[in-house]
């Protein structure tokens, strides 16, 4: 077994104390305008020296050129390929003309997954007006009922009062707006070493940036939105708003799944997204919580979306030579920030400035060979290959748990990398074990019962119907979780020889062991 136990290294280390640093708003603005360290704007300030006045006339053209716009007063319809025209109200095509969502047009929605899947280089801004489009419907065509005795159902329009509805779309228009380059691809590297994930990212631009002054301009609390994406409001209203924007079958979910299966290619992940929308009800129990719930008859099409989105995993977002990718450019950016010791404040001021070209310019600029190497790879598709790839049910509980602490611990996934590589960089460890949805889905409220004779709110995995998806959710989540090796081709045998010491399978999953060794080109 691997001498390094998940965590031993991980209390110790610096990345510890960087999520514990505190915030400062402007140093993070400084950073994010000019690209500069904070230890060099900090010193400029004191010294106000030269270098001091040429950081202000940064901000000054900086400022200047946005200035370079107009605020919109009329509405507008934008073309997106897989919703047709959406219509933007003059408040919304402000906020899409501030540079902080405008980044996203260089943000890939799958990052480097365009390696595998040529035409998978749609980017967050797309996703995002989708997102909007999405949340505009459901005010259309969503209905609400406030007593399940007496059924009475009204356009969700007579529920949400105006500002309401300009916080859900503001809400679905910015819940993306903090994502890093390359997107989740980085996350675990940003949330190993400095504790933030896209979510806090965005906040701070939310409440930190322009997109605050065009929010507060428009008369929308900046502070509600964050609330609605944070889910920490306990207005009833708000905490609908949430629902409908992060929840297991959320309008951001509906969006994703069909405009990655529209630009992947990846035709299984298409579905009845319009049939979901329409068979989708708001009602309110007894409490005066609302919920999302779907008519009895909606199952089929909840099924399809589901299955999509599982299908999808599979096919997709699971595939090797994505994941070879996504742990290339994730290792290589937790190294260059440890290279780097950057600061929290520069975590969140350089990765909500930097697009995906500035990362990989950023990863190629290293000091360190590998870093250097891997950005490389990711720009030739010189990908490692998969050396092996077991089942994670097949190992000792041990040796799991030591892989599932891997998810979350990534010192002890890196001491596991050098000791099976021999030295750091030779070795991708990849543990794969996505959320599928098996408990969250099977929450899914349901509408049973009849108009005339009045509904009662049951739970997905309580009703026979909903039972065999469940079931299958269930059995797909003990066969997908597993564990990926990738390296170059010519040192597979030794790291096949070194893994089977260090990882011992099960005893009667031993005689198998030679069907899980595999090389995938």
């Amino acid at each position: 077994m691997p001498k390094k136990q998940p965590g031993q290294q991980a209390k110790e280390s610096v990345h510890g104390t960087v999520a514990d640093q505190p915030v400062d708003v402007e140093t993070i603005k400084l950073v994010r305008v000019t690209g500069m360290r904070e230890k060099d704007l900090v010193d400029a300030k004191t010294k106000n020296d030269s270098t001091w006045k040429r950081i202000q006339r940064i901000q000054s053209d900086h400022f200047k050129l946005l200035s370079k716009t107009e605020s919109h007063t009329r509405q507008k319809a934008i073309q997106d390929p897989v919703h047709g025209a959406i219509i933007f109200d003059p408040w919304e095509l402000d906020l899409l003309s501030d540079w902080e969502i405008l980044r996203l047009r260089f943000v890939k929605q799958l990052g480097p997954a365009h390696i595998v899947y040529p035409g998978a280089t749609h980017t967050r801004f797309q996703h995002c007006l989708g997102t909007n489009f999405l949340a505009q419907k459901c005010v259309r065509v969503v209905n609400f009922c406030d007593d399940l005795d007496n059924v009475y159902f009204q356009p969700l329009s007579h529920l949400l009062d105006e500002y309401q509805q300009k916080i859900f779309r503001a809400a679905a228009l910015l819940h993306d707006v903090g994502h890093p380059p390359t997107s989740h691809t980085i996350e675990f590297a940003l949330a190993s070493w400095a504790g933030l994930d896209h979510t806090d990212l965005g906040t701070f631009l939310i409440l930190n940036s322009g997109v605050t002054e065009i929010l507060e301009r428009h008369d929308i609390n900046p502070n509600t939105i964050v609330d609605v994406l944070k889910r920490r409001s306990k207005d009833p209203v708000l905490m609908l708003l949430s629902d409908f924007i992060d929840s297991p079958l959320d309008i951001d979910k509906t969006d994703y799944l069909i405009r990655d299966a529209h630009f992947s290619g990846v035709q299984l992940g298409v579905f009845p997204a319009e049939r979901v929308l329409l068979t989708n009800r708001v009602v309110r129990d007894k409490r005066g919580k609302y919920h999302r719930a779907f008519m009895l008859k909606a199952l089929h099409s909840l099924e399809a979306l589901i299955l999509s989105r599982n299908w999808m995993f599979a096919s997709l977002y699971l595939h090797h030579a994505v994941r070879v990718a996504e742990a290339l450019v994730s290792k290589a950016t937790y190294f260059r920030i440890k290279e780097e010791q950057l600061t929290k404040n520069e975590c969140i001021g350089l990765f909500t400035r930097m697009t995906d070209s500035d990362l990989y310019s950023w990863l190629g600029e290293s000091e360190t060979d590998f870093i250097r190497e891997y950005a490389a790879r990711i720009r030739y598709r010189r990908l490692f290959k998969v050396v092996l790839s077991r089942p994670l049910m097949s190992f000792e509980n041990d040796t799991k748990d030591l892989f599932m602490a891997m998810l979350t611990d990534i010192e002890a996934l890196i001491d596991n990398e050098i000791e099976l590589g021999g030295e750091v960089g030779n070795v991708v460890i990849d543990v794969v074990n996505p959320a599928l949805g098996e408990k969250s889905l099977g929450q899914i409220p349901l509408l049973v019962g009849g108009e005339n004779s009045g509904l009662e709110i049951v739970r997905m995995n309580k009703t026979q119907e909903g039972k065999p998806l469940i079931h299958a959710l269930r059995q797909q989540k003990r066969i997908i979780p597993s564990v990926r090796v990738y390296s170059d081709p010519d040192i597979s045998t030794k790291i096949r020889e070194r893994f089977n010491k260090m990882y011992p399978l099960k005893r009667k999953a031993r005689y198998r062991q030679d069907e899980y060794d595999m090389t995938e080109t």
